[in-house]
């Protein structure tokens, strides 16, 4: 394929990866100029067209703009070969660099932890789970944080007849055992695929290995995890206990949410980037004592048997099967339990595959016309379904966001676990304008497109002393806000702007960073226990990195203000007293602008 170009549009560059069933290249987009992942989907997998469907569904259900999560785009055709188009992550797999590089330092291990967990996060707040978390799924960046691949694309899996079977070997080594006896992948079952990853990460090798995946699985069900401090004792206790957590036999002896796993990382990560032993925590639970594999003797060690006299009448053969009978000192009625513990496993994950296997059901469309999208959501979720809104019209009988019509037609058939795309009323053909002051660019195209507006252009500049306001946000529109206008027009903008701000530097006036969305974000700090004086510098990392953005010298009881535009859904702020770290707060997006009004 490399030389090729597919669709008169992308130039096929290097071959990047080769999966069970996808072979990813590196290409070329003529248009933007930029660098796309395509994917190939192989053989048989191309012509199973019910599993075709599934990815041309699923896809537009996954996008959750993430800039840790790659964002897959669509499923297009040329000459009966199917493609699968999305972004281009730049780095190299972490099952790579594993192969390389295992085991990593500590902190290396736990921030790649952190940066997986985060992307984790934003996924489970979408209602997604990834279901295949493991290094052939996980990008490192070159700025050393990470990006997870084809994340939910496991959910295809049913509508194909070998797919299961296909991905299982890769699977296996990573898969809960909840999962390994048949449940579906879910939120706790990625956090576990993570604890063994990280755990990968430390020493070099996966607590669960068998000579094929069902034996792998079964260690996975009933095996005990080794000991990280048996074969690293440099290890803090802390990140032994963390991973224990995450390995956990049962879901809810594990972290309930990434959320919570990225705070105790973060945690532990401080206290030593501080220099500090991270704190060992007591645990509720009884403690599971780490198995620590015995070193075999080496050839020197073990010692030779001396043969023993024989017994009176006892023949050479007699005294040799006795020997080889002593020598097998498991007995056969346990002998037998393991047989039976190895069949029972093979059934489960046998069980597993057949059940990635079989066909979905058909069911008929329910008829959701005239409610709003949000009880339609609620109606199908019933009927194991989805709905997706796939188009806006104005209607002056029906109010915005309820539905018009339904494809398909209400009645028809549809398979479970399908989508019902929806024409959505958008409300009457006129609206009042909503007031975008102090929005960012970014907020104000989200604000006005719920109303079907839309920005004209890239926003002027309005040139302001300093403090008089935060550069990159809107202080002038029109129309102004509160006018009647048709649906559909464009709004004009301005923003302010330092005249030391170099052009194109401001939100909304060049491409978002990495398709990250502008927000303001507002942060309060009221100092207390300071020793006098004190020099207080605060950071902000957002998506676009870390930056300082106060600095200055306070004491008890005066209040900071920090107004500032980032990227992204939220912003971490760390406050320094003297440079010793006091707090550190994540804030979620202001928006000062009035709300639109319908």
């Amino acid at each position: 394929m490399i030389g090729e170009t597919l669709g008169l549009r992308y130039d096929i560059q290097t071959k990047i990866i080769e999966g069970p069933i996808f072979t990813m290249y590196s290409a070329r987009d003529r248009l933007s100029g930029r660098s796309v992942g395509i994917r190939e989907i192989k053989s048989p997998f191309n012509d199973e067209m019910e599993f075709i469907r599934s990815l041309v569904q699923l896809i537009p259900k996954l996008t959750v703009g993430h800039p840790a999560i790659e964002n897959l785009q669509e499923i297009f055709e040329e000459k009966g070969q199917h493609y699968l188009l999305s972004e281009m992550p730049k780095g190299s797999l972490l099952r790579d660099r594993i192969k390389r590089f295992a085991p990593f330092t500590v902190p290396v291990a736990l921030a790649t932890a952190q940066a997986v967990a985060e992307a984790l996060d934003a996924l489970h707040q979408s209602g997604i789970a990834h279901g295949d978390v493991g290094p052939h799924n996980i990008v490192a960046t070159h700025d050393g944080s990470a990006k997870i691949q084809l994340a939910g694309i496991w959910r295809t899996y049913p509508l194909s007849r070998t797919a299961g079977a296909a991905v299982l070997p890769q699977m296996a080594p990573y898969l809960a055992p909840e999962v390994c006896m048949g449940a579906e992948p879910n939120p706790l079952s990625d956090l576990y695929s993570l604890g063994i990853i990280l755990y990968e990460l430390l020493v070099g090798t996966v607590p669960f290995q068998g000579e094929n995946p069902t034996a792998t699985t079964m260690r996975h069900i009933s095996s005990p995890v080794p000991s990280l401090r048996g074969i690293n004792a440099s290890i803090p206790v802390a990140v032994e206990q963390l991973v224990s957590k995450l390995l956990a036999k049962k879901p809810e002896n594990r972290f309930q949410s990434a959320h919570e796993l990225v705070i105790e990382l973060r945690q532990i990560s401080d206290q030593l980037r501080f220099g500090r032993a991270p704190s060992a925590k007591k645990s509720d639970e009884p403690a599971q004592a780490p198995v620590v594999e015995p070193a075999k003797p080496t050839r020197n060690q073990r010692k030779v048997e001396k043969p023993k006299p024989l017994a009176s009448g006892e023949s050479e053969e007699d005294a040799k099967a006795k020997r080889v009978k002593k020598d097998r000192d498991v007995p056969s009625w346990l002998m037998g339990l393991i047989a039976v513990a190895i069949l029972g496993a093979a059934g489960m994950i046998m069980a597993f595959v057949v059940d990635l296997a079989q066909k979905p059901r058909e069911i008929k469309t329910p008829n959701v016309r005239g409610v709003s999208v949000s009880e339609a959501r609620e109606q199908v979720r019933k009927l194991k379904l989805s709905v997706r809104v796939a188009s806006k019209e104005p209607n002056e009988r029906l109010e915005p966001d309820h539905i018009i019509s339904t494809r398909p037609a209400p009645g028809q058939l549809i398979r479970e676990g399908g989508t019902i795309d929806l024409t959505v009323s958008s409300g009457s053909r006129r609206v009042k304008m909503p007031s975008l002051l102090n929005m960012t660019a970014d907020e104000a195209k989200i604000a006005l497109g719920a109303m079907n507006l839309e920005l004209e252009g890239r926003p002027a500049r309005i040139t302001i002393r300093k403090n008089e306001a935060v550069p990159g946000a809107i202080i002038k529109q029109l129309p102004e806000a509160g006018m009647e206008v048709s649906r559909f027009s464009k709004v004009r903008i301005w923003i302010a702007a330092y005249s030391d701000n170099p052009l194109g530097s401001l939100p909304g006036e060049s491409d978002s960073q990495d398709g990250a969305i502008a927000r303001s974000f507002k942060f309060e700090h009221k100092v207390s226990k300071a020793d006098g004086e004190v020099r207080v510098s605060i950071e902000m990392t957002d998506e676009a990195g870390t930056t300082e953005v106060h600095n200055d010298s306070y004491s008890n009881g005066d209040t900071i203000t920090v107004n500032k535009i980032g990227y992204g859904p939220k912003a971490t702020f760390k406050v320094y007293y003297d440079g010793v770290l006091q707090d550190t707060i994540d804030v979620e997006p202001k928006l000062t602008g009035a709300k639109p009004t319908p």
